[in-house]
């Protein structure tokens, strides 16, 4: 501290900084140097390379290609793998998710066109605790790894996936007034109804979908087709009566106050 002095209303300090510590290089020498002159150096790799000053323009991102090739979608010579051609059929993360439970041939096809019921439910049907829970999450993992693609995949995740839902529209399959039973008071009835029209619009999508020279999703199809024929969109069940008060003529008021 060198001095104090007043200035108006102020009281300043002065104080000498040339014994303070600051960040600094250290050269091949030993010798400390505070904000030398920098340059970039180049990788051997890329110094020849007459792409260098394009390759510097491209952004740092990866490309929507690099990400096909990285997940197999698309084979070394940019041709649509088996795996490519059924995410093809799908938007969003519903793709990912079949081809990766089609390739696992532990999974029975009965049980993976329940299963794909949870591709779009959430948390409400297993809470957080076991909204991972089913093959479709082992079979992403074991393919996709941890890569994270907004909208696509969760760290190799579907990102809408929860596990439950399969257990409630099979269940609902085979007795559609047991819909009480699994209505709890995180899980309501609207939930239930809404997951069983996205199943079986999911359901429909594979059923019209181009065939593959694939046993396991000509046999899905089949599945599929199978379960639409036999079952009935809730969609198309008669509405409720209409109560005493939604009846009546309703009259809108606009009310004003001063104050």
């Amino acid at each position: 501290m060198e001095q104090f002095r007043r200035e108006d209303n102020q009281l300043l300090v002065q104080l000498r900084l040339g014994q303070q510590a600051v960040p600094a290089h250290v050269d091949s020498h030993g010798v400390a140097l505070w904000r030398p002159l920098e340059r970039q150096g180049i990788n051997p790799t890329c110094a020849g390379c007459g792409l260098y000053g394009e390759c510097r323009e491209l952004k740092p991102a990866t490309g929507v290609a690099l990400l096909w090739k990285r997940l197999k979608l698309v084979d070394e010579n940019g041709r649509p793998t088996q795996r490519g051609r059924v995410v093809s059929f799908f938007s969003q993360s519903y793709g990912l998710g079949i081809a990766a439970a089609l390739e696992d041939e532990s999974l029975p096809i009965g049980e993976l066109v329940y299963e794909l019921a949870n591709l779009d439910a959430g948390y409400r049907f297993g809470n957080e605790e076991n909204r991972w829970e089913g093959r479709i999450p082992v079979a992403c993992r074991e393919r996709y790894g941890d890569v994270t693609v907004p909208g696509y995949l969760d760290a190799g995740l579907p990102p809408r996936y929860g596990g439950g839902a399969g257990q409630v529209v099979a269940a609902m399959r085979a007795n559609p007034a047991d819909k009480g039973n699994w209505v709890t008071d995180l899980l309501g009835a609207g939930d239930i109804d809404r997951a069983l029209i996205e199943w079986r619009s999911l359901l429909r999508q594979i059923t019209h979908s181009p065939e593959l020279d694939w046993a396991r999703w000509v046999e899905l199809q089949k599945y599929a087709g199978t379960i639409l024929a036999e079952t009935e969109s809730p969609t198309l069940s008669g509405l409720p009566p209409l109560e005493h008060h939604q009846r009546g003529r309703v009259d809108h008021y606009l009310r004003l106050k001063s104050y």
